[in-house]
């Protein structure tokens, strides 16, 4: 059902094939190859990116409760932001038989599938975890799923989770009916192996990784993913130097330039999809240099050999980073 290969397609144009409204704010979406091609497999935790007509492009997490499902299309799951930028409306404003153009499923949450798992998930934060679930369910692994709403109005695939083989495995907490989850409950007894992964708003992240820390979880075994850039510190920009390893070229990275920025200007082509050090496309090596992380992709142990390109720079003014390039 899902492989782990990543794909070398850059696009597909892609139909609306079914459009399934889950509340009066998400609707589910089933995107088809209009001549019934068959589609990229993907693996738990994968996205997918649908480009907007005004320029740029959103992701979605791909959902599957069964392997029919997922063979015949894709699912994603849309909320609708009425202060947002305009992407949600117009996925809103679909209809089916509309065209689309997206990209190949990748995946930059993967499942380790191997180890008992806390599932964690806050409103449409449940989208990437359904897979996941139905994969662990799947190999027999020992897994539990907490999902937290604010009130069952607002929340998606109630009906649907209720009916899995694997309900008994779900724990739903709902604010309005004062079941609020009580996070280090949820994640005590910690052994070494298990795993927690967690998506949703910032502020449910942060107590779920504060929780899960003061439970005993490592570093290595939370695991998020952001729908949105969360609040930021105040952040300065110095110029830095930025040193190519393979070539030994130097470039200079002023107050208003990333990396990513000067590398692309000087013929290096550098992947950029957020921007904003959430999706993690613009990894690069790290060779040696004090760098300033401000991404939401690396942990600590991972920083010490990657940077992410779009956001990250010297530690200090004037300081050199050299990367593998």
């Amino acid at each position: 059902m899902f492989m782990v290969e990543e794909l070398t397609l850059t696009t597909l144009t892609m139909q609306v094939a079914a459009i399934r409204k889950l509340t009066d704010r998400i609707a589910e979406l089933e995107l088809t190859m209009p001549g019934g091609e068959a589609l990229p497999a993907w693996q738990p935790g994968a996205h997918v990116r649908v480009s907007l007509p005004e320029g740029g492009d959103r992701a979605y997490s791909l959902i599957a409760f069964d392997a029919a499902r997922q063979d015949g299309g894709y699912r994603i799951a849309v909320q609708l932001e009425p202060e947002g930028l305009g992407g949600s409306r117009f996925m809103h404003g679909l209809k089916v038989g509309d065209t689309l153009t997206v990209s190949p499923p990748k995946c930059d949450f993967p499942l380790d599938a191997k180890s008992p798992t806390l599932l964690l998930a806050g409103g449409i934060g449940i989208t990437p975890m359904i897979a996941m679930a139905h994969r662990l369910h799947a190999i027999g692994a020992d897994f539990a799923m907490h999902y937290s709403v604010k009130s069952r109005e607002a929340a998606g695939y109630l009906d649907d989770l209720a009916n899995v083989p694997w309900h008994d495995r779900v724990y739903v907490h709902v604010t309005a009916e004062g079941t609020r989850a009580d996070l280090d409950h949820a994640l005590s007894g910690y052994e070494p192996g298990w795993h927690v992964y967690t998506c949703g708003p910032d502020r449910y992240m942060q107590g779920v990784t504060q929780a899960a820390e003061r439970q005993g979880f490592p570093e290595e075994a939370r695991h998020l993913e952001y729908f949105s850039v969360p609040e930021l510190p105040e952040w300065e920009n110095h110029p830095f130097r930025l040193k190519l390893a393979k070539s030994g070229r130097e470039f200079l990275v002023q107050e208003d330039q990333t990396a990513a920025d000067v590398l692309n200007e000087n013929g290096f082509h550098i992947d950029i999809k957020c921007s904003d050090g959430i999706c993690g496309v613009c990894k690069c090596g790290l060779v040696s240099g004090e760098v300033e992380h401000r991404d939401f992709v690396l942990s600590k142990k991972q920083r010490e050999t990657a940077i992410i390109l779009c956001q990250s720079r010297a530690a200090e003014d004037g300081g050199i980073i050299e990367i593998d390039l």
